[in-house]
């Protein structure tokens, strides 16, 4: 599977992509490595992923506190809140 630089034909990294509001969405380097983000509409991260199997999920209240964390390190997913 190619990664989305190389379906691109992109050839300078780091390679960048970034919402309407300024946060970085997408992120890949040289070597084939990339990270995903998303966010809410308050701009808080809702969700990380990258290539190597790691990822996050979090969830916020009204005044921007974390109220869920849930990641996955590769080998077992974590609950924290």
């Amino acid at each position: 599977m190619k990664t989305k630089a190389e379906e691109l034909g992109i050839t300078k990294f780091p390679y960048k992509e970034f919402d309407g509001k300024g946060n970085l969405t997408y992120e890949e380097w040289e070597d084939g490595l990339w990270w995903k983000y998303e966010f809410d509409d308050k701009s808080n991260m809702t969700n990380r992923e990258c290539s190597y199997g790691d990822w996050w999920n979090r969830k916020f209240d009204k005044e921007g506190n974390t109220t869920y964390l849930e990641y996955h390190d590769g080998i077992k997913v974590h609950t924290i809140i």
